[in-house]
C-alpha cells in the first residue's frame, strides 16, 4: 500500500527546502506523471494523463469552448446539419500535420471510419459505435452519417475524436503502437517516447489554426516523467527535477503551499469521486440487490466531512448530489441522495435482514484515502467492510468480469460537456451496468436520439432522479485538479479536461 503521510520532519522539508530549480530559463516544462505512459493515444488508452498529452498533439474536427458554452471551428472551418443523421464539414486547406504531410478530407474520413469500425477493438468503444460512416465530397468536404439521431454529435466531433494521418496510421499494422510515435496536428509535438524516460515534446512552430479555447503552445519544450510514487515526485519539485505535479494528496498539498518557492493552482473542471454498488448481483452476491440495503449504505456514509477533510482543494471541492455536473447539457434533478443518518441506516439494514453485511470495496490507490474513509463509516454502523485495492488494469479486468461488489472510483465523463456522457458509460456498456435498470435504459436512449433541449432534460431529469432513488451511483464529492509547481508558472483553471489542465494553456509568467 502506498504510504501518504507525511511527518513532521518531512512537512518541514517540504516548507524549508530551497528553491525549486524550475527551467524557466529553458524554457521546458517537466511535467511528474503516477501512471505509466504507454504512449500518446487517447482512443487506446483513454485517461485523464494521456488526454493532458494527447489532446496537445492532435487536434479535432471543431473545438468546445468551456467558458462560453459554444462550439469553435478548429480543423473545420465551418460545419452544418444537413438532416438529423447527417453533418457536413468543410475543412481548412492550410494545416499539415507534423510530419509536414497535408491535413484533407481523406485524413477524416480515415479516422471516423477507423474509430467507429466494429472490428476494430480497444476501451470504450461506446463512444464511437454512433457513427455510421464517413465520405468525402472533395478534398475539403466530409459528410458524416450516423446510425440514427444523436444529440451528443457534435460534443463527441469536439472532444473524443483525435484526427490521425490516414497514411501514417493506415500503415501500421499494429494501431496501437501508434501512440509511441504519433504523428497530430496540435499545438505540440512529439519528438521522442520511452517507458522510461516519458514523453518529449516541442512547440509546433507552425501551429495558427487554433481558436480561443484552443491557443498555440507557449512553452518551447514539454518533459512529461512516469514516476508513479507521490513521495518522489514531491522530492523532486522541491529539488528542481519537476516544475509540476499534479492530484497532490491533501496534507502534501497544505504543506507545499507554504515553501515560497512554490505555488498551488486549484481547476475544478468535470472531475468527480464516486461510490457504485453492484445492484444486481453480478457478482454473485444478492446482498446489495435491495434497494434498502444501498440506501443504508449511503445513509452511513458522512459525504460532507469526507469532502472537507480528505479532499485536497479547498473550497473548490464541491459538495455533489447527482453524478452529472452543471457544465454538462441535461444535468437536472430534484431527488437527492439519502442523507447521513447512522440510525436509519442501521435500522434499514435491520429491516431488509442485513445487519451483518459483509461489503468488499475495490478501489484504486489515487481513491484509497476516501475509500477507507467509507469503509469506517461502513463499519461504525455494524457493516463488515474491506477494502481491495487494485491497478488500473487489474481493475478493468474485475469490472469486465463481475466481480465488483462495491466502488470507490472517479469519472470524468472524458471531457464531454453532455449528459449523455455519463450515462451511456454507466448505463449502455455490458462491462461497466452493474445496475440492469430498463427503466433508465430507455429514457438514455430517447434522450440521446433527441435534438430538444427541453424534452432532453426532462428525460434526464428522469435518469438522475432515478439513480438517486435507487442508490445505484452517488457522487461523494466533485475531484478538483490540484496542481503544485514552480511559482513562475501559471495554469489557466476551469478546463474540463480530465487532467484539469491545457498544454497549450500553461505559460510561465
Amino acid at each position: 500500500m502506498l504510504d501518504l503521510r507525511v511527518t513532521a520532519v518531512a512537512a518541514a522539508m517540504l516548507v524549508a527546502a530551497g528553491p525549486a530549480l524550475a527551467q524557466k530559463s529553458k524554457d521546458t516544462l517537466r511535467i511528474g506523471f503516477y501512471d505509466p505512459i504507454p504512449g500518446v493515444d487517447l482512443v487506446y488508452d483513454p485517461k485523464g494523463e494521456t488526454a493532458l498529452t494527447a489532446r496537445a498533439v492532435f487536434d479535432t474536427l471543431i473545438a468546445y469552448n468551456e467558458r462560453t458554452k459554444t462550439f469553435e471551428p478548429l480543423l473545420a472551418k465551418s460545419w452544418k446539419t444537413v438532416n438529423p443523421t447527417t453533418y457536413e464539414f468543410v475543412l481548412r486547406d492550410d494545416v499539415k500535420f507534423h510530419d509536414g504531410s497535408a491535413f484533407d478530407a481523406d485524413d477524416v474520413v480515415y479516422t471516423l471510419n477507423f474509430v467507429a469500425d466494429p472490428k476494430v477493438k480497444f476501451r470504450i468503444k461506446s463512444r464511437f459505435l454512433w457513427i455510421g460512416k464517413a465520405e468525402k465530397i472533395d478534398r475539403h468536404t466530409v459528410r458524416v452519417t450516423t446510425k440514427g439521431p444523436r444529440a451528443v454529435a457534435m460534443a463527441r466531433f469536439a472532444v473524443s475524436i483525435p484526427m490521425f494521418p490516414s497514411d501514417a496510421h493506415g500503415a501500421l499494422k499494429n494501431k496501437a503502437a501508434f501512440g509511441k510515435k504519433p504523428i497530430g496536428t496540435g499545438p505540440y509535438k512529439v519528438v521522442a517516447y520511452s517507458p522510461n524516460d516519458g514523453v518529449r515534446m516541442v512547440r509546433n512552430p507552425d501551429y495558427r489554426h487554433g481558436s480561443p479555447s484552443r491557443p498555440a503552445g507557449s512553452i518551447e519544450n514539454v518533459h512529461v516523467l512516469p514516476i508513479p510514487d507521490v513521495q518522489n515526485q514531491v522530492a523532486q519539485l522541491i529539488t528542481g527535477g519537476l516544475d509540476m505535479i499534479h492530484n497532490v494528496p491533501k496534507d502534501q498539498a497544505d504543506n507545499l503551499a507554504q515553501n515560497p518557492e512554490l505555488a498551488v493552482t486549484v481547476s475544478n473542471g468535470i472531475l468527480y469521486r464516486y461510490i457504485a454498488f453492484d445492484a444486481i448481483g453480478r457478482t454473485g452476491s444478492d446482498d446489495l440487490k435491495d434497494a434498502r440495503v444501498r440506501r443504508a449504505l449511503i445513509h452511513a456514509i458522512d459525504r460532507d466531512s469526507i469532502r472537507r477533510h480528505i479532499f485536497a482543494g479547498g473550497e473548490a471541492v464541491q459538495k455533489m448530489d447527482s453524478i452529472c455536473k452543471p457544465i454538462q447539457i441535461g444535468c437536472v434533478f430534484d431527488v437527492k441522495p439519502p442523507a447521513y443518518d447512522p440510525k436509519k441506516a442501521k435500522a434499514l439494514l435491520a429491516e431488509a435482514g442485513k445487519s451483518d453485511l459483509k461489503l468488499q470495496v475495490t478501489t484504486l490507490p489515487e481513491a484509497r484515502k476516501v475509500a477507507e474513509a467509507i469503509v469506517g463509516y461502513l463499519r461504525a454502523v455494524g457493516v463488515e467492510a474491506s477494502i481491495k485495492s487494485v491497478t488500473f488494469g487489474a481493475y478493468r479486468k474485475l469490472q469486465r468480469t463481475g466481480k465488483i461488489q462495491t466502488l470507490v472510483h472517479q469519472f470524468s465523463s472524458g471531457g464531454v460537456p453532455d449528459s449523455d456522457a455519463l450515462v451511456s458509460f454507466y448505463f449502455g456498456s455490458k462491462a461497466r451496468n452493474y445496475y440492469g435498470d430498463k427503466q433508465i435504459a430507455g429514457w438514455m436512449k430517447e434522450a440521446g436520439s433527441t435534438f430538444d433541449t427541453a424534452a432532453r432534460e426532462t428525460l434526464y431529469r428522469k435518469i438522475f432522479n432515478r439513480i438517486n432513488e435507487q442508490a445505484y451511483i452517488v457522487p461523494i464529492a466533485s475531484l478538483p485538479s490540484v496542481f503544485v509547481h514552480a511559482k513562475d508558472l501559471e495554469i489557466d483553471k476551469g478546463i474540463i479536461n480530465p487532467f484539469g489542465a491545457q498544454l497549450a494553456r500553461i505559460r510561465w509568467k
